[in-house]
């Protein structure tokens, strides 16, 4: 099992490394399994910003039996990936502006280092939303089939339905088109 999670993160990483070259995938090429208009599987993770340890199901914000209907974005990363780490101020402040009005954000962070490691970054980087951790790579590698470069992106709306995707980093600038995205999918949202 540590081996093939170690090829894994292996080929994610060579893929970042050919991706931050500013060769191989073009930005909307996610090399994932799942694309816009797929449906998004849901999935249980620990986070490890809630001192206890908290499980996160995707299915408490999107889909029929989501008890408060959100816009969730989840951002896979890693420890090793420096533009991951890059754009994680303009991430907290993604949060901020939109937390409040039916948007989570969910890091989900693919082991390949210690947990500290992890925590040492939330801390650095003042995450102040929830990060799951991928421990076996199953949510990453099997559910949303991430064969390719990271970060990556993938808005859900409150259905539950993937509406957008990006890998790479999102400056947040005039030319960044996930503000609006986001922005279009909260206007969506049942009434209150």
């Amino acid at each position: 099992m540590r081996g093939a999670i170690k090829t894994v993160i292996s080929i994610l990483a060579a893929a970042s490394v050919l991706f931050a070259a500013g060769g191989a995938f073009a930005a909307g090429d996610t090399a994932m399994r799942l694309k816009v208009g797929d449906k998004a599987p849901d999935f249980r993770l620990k986070d490890l910003s809630d001192p206890r340890g908290r499980m996160v199901n995707l299915s408490e914000y999107v889909g029929p039996n989501a008890k408060e209907k959100r816009v969730v974005m989840l951002e896979f990363w890693a420890t090793w990936c420096d533009i991951c780490k890059k754009e994680m101020p303009n991430l907290v402040r993604l949060h901020n502006s939109w937390k409040d009005k039916g948007f989570v954000l969910l890091s989900i962070v693919l082991q390949s280092g210690s947990v500290d490691d992890v925590k040492k970054i939330m801390r650095e980087k003042r995450l102040n939303y929830p990060i799951l951790l991928d421990q076996d790579l199953a949510v990453a590698t099997k559910s949303y089939g991430l064969a390719g470069p990271i970060p990556l992106k993938v808005v859900i709306d409150h259905k539950g339905i993937i509406r957008y995707s990006h890998v790479g980093e999102n400056t947040m600038g005039a030319d960044d088109d996930l503000p609006f995205v986001i922005e279009d999918l909260v206007k969506e949202l049942p009434k209150r």
